[in-house]
Parts: C-alpha cells; structure tokens; sequence
C-alpha cells in the first residue's frame, strides 16, 4: 500500500465533512439531492458552460490555424 493513500483519504473525509459543516453547503447538498430526485440533470449549468468554453477554444484555434495558413 502506499504511502500517501492513508493522508489522502483522510483529507477526502475531511472534506465532505466541511461541506456538511456549513448551512450553505448543506443547502448546496440538498438541492443537488433535491434535483437528482426530480429526474434534473445537477449539472446543466455546468455542461453549458463547458460547451461554451469549449466553442469559445474551438473558433480560436480555427482562426490560429487561418493565420497560419496565410
């Protein structure tokens, strides 16, 4: 076993154990809870962001590549 698999995990435990810690992250639990039993995608927003990000990188290198090309 290594080394570092025992700090790791307890540095893990440690940290749901903050998120459960504070109201807001309760409330942040919940609604994840909340919209997983409702059938939502949780991570919608999430997905949107990512594909904007990833259209924004995507023209980018579409205009780096034009560049080049000239």
């Amino acid at each position: 076993m290594k080394n570092w698999w025992f700090p790791a995990v307890v540095l893990g435990v440690s940290g749901v154990g903050l998120v459960f810690a504070s109201e807001r992250g309760r409330e942040h639990v919940r609604v994840f809870f909340d919209r997983i039993s409702k059938g939502e995608d949780p991570f919608v927003d999430f997905n949107r962001a990512v594909e904007r990000q990833l259209e924004n990188i995507q023209h980018t290198l579409d205009q780096l590549s034009e560049a080049l090309e000239s």
